[in-house]
């Protein structure tokens, strides 16, 4: 008799943990959202102290911006935060 409650206990566990397991679409994504927020606020805290952004940063914003790289003068220099904040100004203040 005590083998069947052990069992049933057994089972039971298994199926918790099986279920707590599985995939959930919902949570994952929510976990990368925050993951990506974080980022994005330590970014703009490191970009705000420093003044500048970092190279790597400063190239991916050049190709989402259309800027090329090709000929002789290269890529402008990268922006302060006082002219990016002027550009974001003068963008929300376009309909």
């Amino acid at each position: 008799m005590k083998l069947l409650p052990r069992a049933l206990l057994l089972a039971s566990v298994a199926f918790l943990a099986g279920c707590s397991l599985l995939p959930d679409s919902k949570r994952d994504q929510a976990q990368l959202n925050e993951r990506l927020q974080n980022d994005d606020d330590e970014r703009k805290a490191r970009l705000k102290a420093k003044g500048t952004l970092s190279p790597q940063e400063y190239e991916i914003m050049a190709r989402k911006m259309g800027w090329t790289t090709e000929g002789k003068a290269g890529l402008p220099p990268p922006p302060t935060v006082e002219e990016l904040e002027k550009r974001v100004k003068a963008a929300e203040a376009r309909p």
